[in-house]
């Protein structure tokens, strides 16, 4: 039998409270409302859940590892996927957590491989006697909770955005340009990573809704569209940031490319202003006979003002001609 850590297992006693179940007692509690918390990798989970009664579909797809947001109906039930924000390592909020669901009249089987916050969340809130009062209630409040994480999570990349963008355009120093340049990257994979799963998340939610199943009274189908709404806030919040990190990552390209320019430009200018006085100075240290000043004790001096003075003729012109 696959192993229920006892926090996880629940008699939902319909008034916001439940008491705590070992495995063995669930056969006895059929007519309770239960909420059973298991990990969908144990080795044992397959033949514990047949021994629920699930039908074999509903217990392939419970342990399945593809586990892009989904939901079906079956025998009464419904079979929920869905993806939790990862809030245990900030840098992987988009390495987002699955769950999966069945739910039943009596019965709510909650499967999940690392710790979930939604889990932990209504589990306590069951221990203060503020929790769900049925399986279906247990759902949304799931689904409630991970969703809000969702929100906090994309008002988070959207604060990091607006802090980027403001850097790049306020203080933008060329010894940055890596800096910011690998942040709006990371930046850019938690969206997509983020992305991946919200947008089909949204989307069973929206199918959801509208659904006609006994499991779910009209207050349900009021709660699912509020989640929805927020879903859909949450993708449009995401797009975006991903079109605001574009225009950000657009303005520092922008940026160091003037900064290179200026670097280029100041170069080649140098190289204008030097290249006669190169070649003035190697053709008088051509050894050869007839070189000027080549016996007079004060030919370094003349040379030297000769260069000075066409350097100043040259800076003259430049200024004339507006270069710098």
């Amino acid at each position: 039998m696959a192993t229920i850590t006892t926090e996880f297992c629940f008699a939902l006693d319909g008034k916001g409270g439940g008491s705590k179940l070992d495995l063995e007692a669930v056969d006895v509690y059929k007519e309770k409302n239960l909420w059973i918390h298991i990990d969908y990798k144990d080795q044992e989970n397959q033949e514990w859940l047949e021994e629920m009664g699930l039908d074999e579909t509903v217990i392939e797809n419970l342990l399945d590892e593809d586990t892009s947001p989904r939901y079906f109906q079956q025998d009464g039930g419904l079979l929920v996927v869905m993806r939790g924000v990862n809030t245990h390592k900030k840098d992987d909020v988009d390495d987002m957590i699955a769950i999966h669901m069945w739910i039943e009249k009596h019965r709510i089987l909650t499967l999940s491989h690392r710790a979930l916050p939604a889990v932990r969340q209504v589990s306590a809130l069951i221990r203060k006697g503020e929790g769900p009062s049925s399986p279906t209630d247990c759902f949304l409040m799931l689904a409630e909770s991970m969703t809000a994480s969702i929100e906090k999570t994309t008002d988070q990349i959207d604060d990091e955005v607006d802090e980027l963008e403001e850097e790049v355009i306020a203080t933008y120093d060329h010894r940055s340009d890596k800096r910011l340049r690998s942040e709006i990257a990371d930046l850019r994979h938690k969206i997509v990573g983020l992305r991946r799963y919200l947008v089909p998340q949204r989307n069973t939610i929206k199918v959801m809704k509208n659904i006609d199943h006994p499991l779910l009274n009209e207050d349900d189908r009021d709660r699912l569209r509020n989640i929805y709404m927020d879903l859909a806030k949450a993708v449009e919040d995401l797009d975006f940031a991903r079109d605001h990190s574009t225009v950000t990552q657009e303005e520092l390209d922008s940026k160091t490319n003037i900064n290179i320019s200026q670097t280029m430009y100041m170069m080649s200018i140098v190289m204008v202003i030097f290249t006669p006085l190169t070649f003035l100075t190697g053709l008088l240290g051509a050894n050869i006979g007839g070189i000027p000043f080549g016996e007079d004790n004060n030919g370094f001096i003349f040379i030297s003002l000769i260069l000075i003075g066409i350097v100043i003729f040259q800076i003259a012109v430049f200024k004339k001609m507006r270069w710098f």
